[in-house]
């Protein structure tokens, strides 16, 4: 269900919600990634009821978290609010008995997975760029939408791809990595302008086969090229050596902007995961020199002309990102945190996420 229709399930403010998904504590299930709305699971109420009843005898976010998600420190952290709560000690110990077993949310959300593998038909007044005029809904405001932060679609020529777009005429193609369908879309003239609606396949189309209508007004005709388009970073920073980075690094973790920024994450709990964990920039070994090699999947990416380091930065030339990275000793390991810079970063306007390594070998 969308956010204003959990809100009232709930009996809460839409901007108590959003603060909590900031915080941590109550995520939605599902973000669509080109309207931003959020969508939440209705065995997810059961969650918001149980932070409340936390939050009444005075535990913070930052514990509610940890008891929600962690899988230790619970015990300590119920103790420590015995002791300076001992007035509440009665409805400490029920909500403490009701905690034990946990709470697991159902994930209903299945990805579509539609053949898009459609023979191109050309559609020349939809080639070049088009910018988004409206989105229809209730009660979100979205925070990114269709065309990423820039809220531009770009139709390049002969259908070419770039991110997770490419057209054929009638149909927007969408391959994000994990799902492929194809949204409908017809055109129109409204006095001098040419305009485009979208029925986008967002969340509510698996349950109900709706589809969002998402409207666009073009903004000029120019036949742009995917690299054209696309956000590139200084991949030429002169060499400085860093003796401490020289080695083979293991990936362990995978973490997103929000995460990085408000340091919700355990990097020595990454380090734990069984190798491999299906993250798909599995390892990165840095040589003397500058020289460094890459496996994503079972791809090895190496030589100089596709990318090298310097001191703080990975320089992948071949995709023109320029990722920065930081080193952190944490119980006598080295773990690494990098920038991903990937389509959402390029084509999305979008912050990086980042990669996280921990050291397996030293030359």
């Amino acid at each position: 269900m969308k956010i204003g229709d959990f809100a009232r399930e709930c009996g809460v403010k839409i901007s108590v919600l959003q603060f909590y998904d900031k915080a941590g504590v109550l995520r939605p299930v599902y973000i669509d990634r080109f309207t931003g709305y959020r969508y939440y699971d209705r065995s997810q109420v059961a969650v918001y009821e149980r932070i409340s009843q936390l939050k009444s005898v005075g535990f913070s976010l930052a514990e509610i978290r940890r008891m929600l998600y962690a899988d230790t420190g619970t015990e300590e952290l119920f103790e420590k609010r015995k002791r300076e709560l001992e007035r509440q000690l009665e409805k400490l110990g029920q909500l403490r008995t009701m905690m034990s077993g946990g709470i697991i949310v159902e994930q209903t959300y299945q990805p579509l997975a539609e053949d898009i593998d459609l023979p191109f038909e050309n559609d020349e007044q939809v080639i070049g760029k088009w910018q988004l005029v409206r989105e229809e809904d209730g009660s979100d405001v979205p925070s990114s939408a269709l065309g990423g932060k820039e809220r531009c679609l770009y139709f390049l020529p002969e259908g070419e791809s770039y991110w997770c777009y490419s057209w054929t005429k009638g149909r927007l193609l969408v391959d994000t990595g994990t799902e492929r369908y194809a949204n409908g879309y017809r055109t129109e003239k409204r006095g001098g302008d040419l305009y485009m609606v979208v029925d986008l396949k967002s969340y509510d189309y698996r349950r109900t086969g709706e589809t969002v209508p998402v409207a666009l007004r073009k903004i000029d005709s120019r036949r742009y090229t995917r690299e054209e388009i696309a956000r590139k970073d200084d991949v030429n920073k002169p060499f400085r050596e860093d003796k401490r980075v020289i080695g083979r690094w293991r990936s362990c973790g995978f973490l997103s902007a929000a995460d990085k920024k408000d340091g919700r994450y355990d990097l020595a709990g990454m380090a734990e995961k069984p190798q491999g964990s299906g993250l798909y920039f599995r390892e990165i070994t840095f040589s003397e020199g500058g020289h460094c090699t890459s496996l994503y999947g079972d791809e090895r990416i190496s030589g100089d002309e596709m990318q090298t380091w310097t001191k703080g930065y990975v320089l992948r030339k071949w995709n023109s990102t320029a990722c920065a990275y930081e080193i952190k000793s944490i119980d006598g390991r080295e773990y690494m945190i990098m920038e991903w810079k990937s389509g959402d970063y390029r084509w999305g306007g979008f912050d990086s996420d980042y990669y996280v390594f921990v050291k397996e070998q030293t030359f």
